[in-house]
């Protein structure tokens, strides 16, 4: 797979110009997703928390990338069903690969005075999106991610520590809150995605 050309003017803009996050809009926009479909969402959860211990790095990463592909079809109007989520798989070899290195950059990142380790699992943010909205294997949309975050990190950060806050809000509500914290920020994640960049259609 390769850098698709839309990417390419709109990565270097951003890039060279900077840009702006609204993480406000983003939760608000991810809510708006999730709530079209709330009981799809909270289904696929379940399966999530239940498949991904099983799976582990093999899966995690497909997982995960099915609540941006719905988030998607559904902001686009699309008809989803439940196997939509699972539509991740589709990818599954580069996201597989994507899930090993980025887990193994940032663990020897955080071994070294921790700080590589958080900056890397900041910048690394959009890596998935890139490879199923950008159609690029795992290390091209590593790269990109980085370079893009990296030039608004400290924005991102402060993205990713909201998103974090709002799931332990939902695991301290007896974990329940869970099934409807992680589709939320996920879709959020995909919100702040479309926002900066532009998901292109799949």
């Amino acid at each position: 797979m390769e850098l698709i050309n839309d990417y390419d003017s709109v990565i270097e803009e951003r890039t060279g110009r900077g840009y702006r996050l609204n993480i406000e809009n983003y939760i608000r926009r991810g809510y708006d997703i999730f709530i079209k479909k709330p009981e799809l969402f909270i289904v696929y959860t379940i399966l999530l928390l239940v498949m991904m211990p099983m799976g582990g790095f093999i899966i995690s990463g497909p997982l995960a990338a099915g609540f941006f592909i719905v988030a998607h079809m559904i902001e686009r109007g699309r008809p989803v069903v439940l196997e939509n989520f699972f539509d991740g798989f589709h990818y599954f070899l580069q996201l597989f690969l994507l899930t090993i290195v980025t887990s193994f950059l940032i663990a020897v990142g955080t071994m070294l005075f921790i700080l590589p380790g958080i900056y890397l699992s900041v910048a690394y943010t959009f890596s998935t999106l890139f490879v199923i909205f950008g159609k690029m294997d795992f290390w091209i949309a590593m790269e990109t991610s980085r370079k893009l975050i990296g030039r608004e990190w400290l924005s991102f950060f402060g993205l990713i520590v909201v998103l974090v806050l709002i799931n332990i809000l939902g695991a301290l509500a007896f974990g329940i809150g869970l099934l409807f914290t992680i589709p939320v920020t996920s879709c959020a994640l995909y919100a702040a995605f479309d926002d900066v960049v532009g998901a292109a259609d799949i």
